[in-house]
């Protein structure tokens, strides 16, 4: 099992230039590690055996492959009997009984969850996916040789005027396709978020509603109810019924008690993940709110950057600034969180200097 999840470690390894931000980087690579763990422990038949194994006299391997692929059903009136230990069963009576067809709920997703968390996890990749081909290694050009330098002043001082001479250059529309790019990939994180949430309500018929009472119940310590709730949505018994041909030639109907195993832990997997996606969608949304307050309020974006370089004096700061763009900020910005606060602020006391001796040209632009 280990051997199967390892290269995910490699995945989630931190690297000394981050393209991502830390919000970035729990949507679209921490979500994406959680989704193909969770894939691999669902694939593992030699953990947990056969996803489907029903009761009979013979023939039982046709019998499985036949409920897999056509699916088992439940009785829409199934009740859950708790036991002393707390744990929970189909009552005896529910699975013996005829289910009329109106009657039946058949397990429609039962076949589909590993598929629909791998699904999940190259939706959940894809912003970070183009964020990655969208910042073609700007930051890494800009910043790598910092982490490399960082023992040698002198060398640290010649890349601290190498980005002095970049940030005086005009990159402004460059700078603002690499903002829009990025709010774009923002803007794609959110919009999944949403879109999982009614993927998963659909799959499951009503999960968020449910699991949220089931939640609630486990932290109140009413252990009957969470497993009346859970075997409503991960049935671990379930009917199926096959036809066989008789000697007359006529259908006989044999219908089969079977155990669905891995719904002992898609219930566990899922209780985590309806956590960990509400809590990353309103981390997500908070990043954006904070985007839009970055693009409406110019004070917050001089008052982000006086923090990142230890308050260096407002006034100084705003002329290193005064002929920088929003995206020209956006960038500076970036470069500031990869870099130590005591060089980021050399940088700006750098353009500060640079600025103080130029002209200030009619119409400059400021963040």
């Amino acid at each position: 099992m280990y051997a199967a999840v390892k290269p995910l470690s490699k995945y989630l390894q931190f690297k000394s230039v981050h393209i991502y931000d830390a919000i970035f980087t729990l949507h679209s690579k921490v979500t994406v590690a959680l989704l193909l763990a969770c894939t691999f422990l669902l694939s593992s038949k030699q953990y947990f055996g056969d996803p489907i194994q029903c009761f009979g006299d013979k023939d039982m391997d046709y019998v499985h492959a036949f409920c897999w692929i056509y699916g088992a059903y439940v009785s829409d009136n199934v009740t859950v009997a708790p036991l002393k230990n707390g744990a929970a069963q189909c009552r005896p009576d529910a699975v013996s009984k005829v289910v009329p067809p109106e009657s039946r709920h058949y397990i429609t997703y039962y076949q589909w969850v590993v598929l629909v968390l791998l699904l999940e996890s190259f939706v959940f990749y894809l912003p970070a996916f183009l964020w990655k081909i969208w910042e073609g290694g700007r930051l890494k050009h800009l910043c790598d040789d910092f982490h490399k330098m960082a023992v040698c002043k002198d060398k640290s001082r010649t890349q601290i005027r190498v980005l002095v001479k970049y940030f005086s250059s005009d990159y402004k529309e460059t700078h603002f396709r690499y903002f829009v790019s990025y709010v774009f990939c923002e803007i794609l994180n959110l919009s999944i978020s949403i879109l999982n949430f009614l993927l998963l309500d659909v799959f499951f018929g009503g999960f968020w509603g449910r699991y949220r009472d089931a939640l609630l119940s486990l932290y109140n310590g009413d252990y009957n109810t969470w497993n009346i709730i859970t075997m409503e949505v991960f049935p671990k018994c379930a009917k199926c019924e096959m036809y066989k041909g008789g000697p007359s030639g006529s259908s006989n109907i044999y219908d089969y008690l079977c155990l669905l195993p891995l719904n002992i832990l898609n219930e566990k997997i899922f209780a985590f993940l309806w956590l960990w996606f509400i809590l990353v969608a309103m981390l997500v949304a908070l990043k954006f709110m904070y985007r839009l307050a970055t693009v409406l309020y110019p004070g917050m974006r001089l008052q982000l950057l006086r923090a990142r370089a230890r308050f260096m004096p407002k006034t100084h700061l705003q002329v290193a600034l005064r002929n920088c763009s929003f995206g020209d900020w956006f960038v500076l910005m970036r470069v500031g969180n990869n870099i130590s606060p005591e060089i980021f602020r050399k940088l700006l006391e750098e353009l500060y200097e640079a600025q103080s001796l130029t002209k200030i040209p009619p119409g400059a632009d400021e963040i």
